[in-house]
């Protein structure tokens, strides 16, 4: 953290814009160094004398930045929260010339001036804002400053008149003033800026990978009809669409695109699963020939499609994927072609859903970091992505998104709106920095969070009665697990949340011991038991020896958390074995996979994952989808990783790498594959910072297995 970076520079306020152009100019000589600090509220794009000063899109990264009131939303929130900013340093010497200069920026709403959110009426932070400080050192060693402050930054309002992150760009060409970003540009008619108090909150350097173009993809016309096309892009994936205007198009002509995941029976575009049409993703651009041959795009927001619908004299060029840089670090291949349709679609759809660091629900209808999801696919993730720096982050949000006296964790973080539950949602301030110290190995995020672990748990506590959580905030929701098919939900609400008390109550008690704080563990350890107690007495059946009588997975939680005993078990992989296919929520499908696996039965969880019925990921595959969908049935949207959790599984019970003794880190191994007989061939790679871990299995003709291995780096299996 750095709080004086900006002490001699002016916060910059522009209301009532939902984008802003600005200029800076200064003069300098001989500079042997350039460092600009910067940062906005709202997303900005920096230049020095017209070249960009960086790749990185949607910036600063969503965080909560500064306090607003809460107490107007459809659910409101009374916690007490804390707040960071993140600004960014960039080293722009090369960009630098004797004489005159100029920085330019370009500021558009982004989340802190979204003002149109469909999300329970959550109220908009503030006005577009900007601040910065450049530090320029000549060949003498002199250092000077520039910086923001209203008599040298000037303003005018942008050529991009309406942007929204869920409703899209309105584009005006013919207010774009030509030559800008260059110096000697003349601003003379334009304003000095106005000033605005500094916020109270925390400033951070920016750690972690900003979202770039990951890729690019050549849309394909499949219908044309006067000046109305719709193109497909062949997946559904978040970022957006170039388009240009073709050579004959004249001043005003107007260009409208529209984005959508599926198509009608007739072919035109479907809006539902995007979130219908009064949240319609829609750019419009409105042309001027001094612009022929130039590209048009957002600015300010993604999109998520397949299908854009394009009406005007004009063509898409290429369709830009943007996401939050991860570097993709496993493969996985089989013969099954569900089982590798469940690994592709969700390596899509968890790259489509990371945005600023935050692991979102869906990249379309709501954007939102919920805790539920994320800590729900965090094993997943790790397992598939270098995701150390984005869970750093996002571990952060979730920690100040969590009220600081009663340690209540919001549903959606950073917070914005959202609903859940306090421990399949909650959780996740447990959940996440424990499974990520197993994962890595870094104790450093479990001394970051064990305060915030600790809250968590009081919290939950003091929402029990007799041992069970039966409650969250007065007017919320109290959810326990979530989608299984039509949201029929029948294990009972307060089972779950009690099996996650149980649950975070064991991590942190380890956490304690990991950290030192033995004294604290026995604190811990009883409430874990206690929880495990509580839930026997309330629903456990002595005579089936069930709990819950078995619904939606309730065994399956019952015996994560070691309760039950045999007959439990057996009673528990009859039923999938009979059943084969999810009657299970997000948190049950993940629970059931696992404890197959864990109790030997990887040829029933094989069998499951790749069943036919309704409730299944074929069902997905079989009606095109090309990411993991909301619903089993597909009724909500068509890009969502919660179901996709079960993907960690591929890795650790498929191809069977596990930490040995479940140790933290991946130094030492151990590899032992599931029993899958109906799965001949299968191989996987698993890339760790400790080295990369190799397993393929493979089945002859006379049903012979034989499996290989091998690793590389500082990894040891243990035979």
């Amino acid at each position: 953290m750095s709080s004086d970076i900006f002490k001699n520079s002016v916060w910059l306020t522009y209301p009532d814009m939902d984008a802003v152009l600005t200029r800076t100019a200064f003069s300098c000589e001989n500079i042997s160094k350039a460092t600009l600090y910067i940062t906005a509220l709202g997303y900005f794009e920096a230049f020095i004398n017209g070249e960009r000063v960086s790749d990185e899109h949607f910036i600063p990264a969503m965080t909560d930045y500064e306090k607003r009131d809460l107490s107007g939303i459809h659910m409101p929130i009374y916690d007490t929260l804390s707040h960071r900013i993140y600004y960014y340093k960039y080293d722009i010497t090369p960009s630098l010339k004797n004489g005159e200069n100029v920085l330019c920026a370009h500021i558009g709403a982004g989340w802190y001036g979204q003002h149109e959110s469909p999300n329970e009426g959550m109220p908009y932070w503030g006005d577009n804002t900007l601040v910065f400080s450049l530090e320029l050192t000549d060949n003498a060693g002199n250092v000077t400053y520039i910086n923001s402050s209203p008599e040298n930054t000037k303003f005018r309002k942008s050529y991009i008149l309406e942007t929204s992150l869920y409703y899209g760009e309105y584009h005006d060409a013919r207010l774009y003033p030509e030559g800008w970003k260059s110096a000697g540009f003349d601003d003379s008619e334009w304003k000095n800026s106005a000033v605005r108090t500094a916020p109270e909150t925390e400033l951070y350097e920016c750690f972690f990978p900003s979202d770039k173009v990951i890729r690019t993809i050549t849309p394909k016309v499949i219908y044309e009809f006067g000046d109305m096309k719709i193109y497909d892009i062949g997946e559904l994936a978040a970022g957006y669409a170039v388009l240009q205007f073709s050579d004959d198009a004249r001043t005003s002509e107007r260009a409208v695109l529209r984005y959508a995941d599926e198509l009608n029976s007739d072919g035109s575009l479907q809006f539902h699963y995007t979130g219908g049409t009064f949240r319609m993703q829609r750019d419009t651009f409105i042309y001027d020939m001094s612009a022929k041959g130039q590209d048009f795009h957002p600015h300010f927001t993604w999109h998520a499609a397949r299908y854009i619908e394009v009406t005007g004299i004009c063509h898409l060029t290429e369709y830009r994927v943007i996401g939050t840089d991860l570097k993709k670090t496993s493969d996985f291949t089989c013969d099954n072609e569900t089982l590798q349709w469940i690994f592709d679609a969700y390596v899509k759809t968890q790259s489509a859903n990371v945005h600023g660091c935050i692991p979102s629900d869906c990249p379309h209808r709501e954007r939102l970091g919920y805790t539920g999801d994320g800590q729900l696919t965090c094993g997943a993730v790790m397992s598939v992505f270098d995701a150390r720096l984005m869970y750093k982050k996002w571990m952060a949000d979730i920690r100040d998104c969590q009220d600081k006296k009663g340690g209540h964790v919001q549903h959606t973080a950073p917070f914005y709106g959202g609903g859940g539950g306090p421990g399949g949602w909650g959780g996740a301030a447990v959940i996440v920095p424990y499974r990520y110290y197993k994962f890595y190995g870094d104790k450093d995020v479990l001394r970051e969070s064990y305060e915030s672990m600790k809250a968590y748990l009081k919290y939950m506590v003091n929402h029990t009665e007799d041992g069970i959580v039966t409650s969250e905030e007065p007017g919320g929701w109290c959810l326990g697990d979530w989608c299984p098919l039509g949201n029929r939900v029948t294990i009972p609400e307060a089972f779950i949340n009690t099996y996650f008390l149980s649950k975070c109550a064991a991590m942190t008690a380890e956490t304690a011991e990991i950290l030192g704080f033995s004294d604290e563990a026995p604190i811990y350890k009883e409430l874990e038991e206690s929880s495990k107690n509580a839930l026997v007495k309330h629903y456990y059946n002595e005579d089936t020896h069930s709990f819950c009588e078995g619904t939606q997975g309730a065994d399956a939680f019952a015996l994560d958390l070691g309760l039950g005993d045999e007959i439990t078990k057996k009673s528990f992989i009859e039923k999938y074995e009979k059943l084969l296919t999810f009657d299970t929520g997000i948190f049950g499908t993940d629970l059931v996979i696992r404890m197959l696996f864990n109790n030997g039965r990887g040829d029933i969880a094989y069998k499951m994952l790749t069943n036919e019925e309704i409730t299944s990921f074929y069902n997905m595959k079989k009606h095109g989808a090309t990411t993991l969908w909301e619903n089993w049935d597909g009724c909500d949207s068509r890009c969502h990783p919660m179901f996709g959790a079960v993907v960690e599984y591929f890795f650790s019970d498929i191809l069977g790498i596990k930490r040995y003794n479940d140790k933290a880190g991946y130094k030492e191994i151990t590899v032992s594959p599931a029993d899958i007989p109906a799965l001949r061939n299968v191989k996987g790679t698993m890339r760790t910072p400790d080295g990369e871990i190799r397993v393929e299995i493979t089945t002859d003709e006379n049903g012979r297995r034989d499996v290989s291995t091998g690793v590389t780096g500082d990894i040891k299996i243990i035979r």
